[in-house]
């Protein structure tokens, strides 16, 4: 009866952890599709700006 009660216990406590580890790797995951994108912002600005660029009439 203890090893049942004990195992289900333990089951339950399981599938919570796996629960949370699965949203926080969505939540890292997201997180890190932002930072991305902040970086290709960046990088469009740095390297791809108009003023950069040279006049082909000059």
């Amino acid at each position: 009866m203890r090893d049942e009660i004990y195992d289900r216990e333990y089951q339950m406590a399981r599938d919570d952890l796996n629960c949370s580890i699965d949203g926080l790797v969505q939540d890292l995951k997201q997180i890190g599709q932002a930072f991305m994108e902040a970086f290709r912002s960046l990088h469009r600005v740095q390297f791809d700006a108009p003023w950069s660029r040279r006049s082909k009439n000059a």
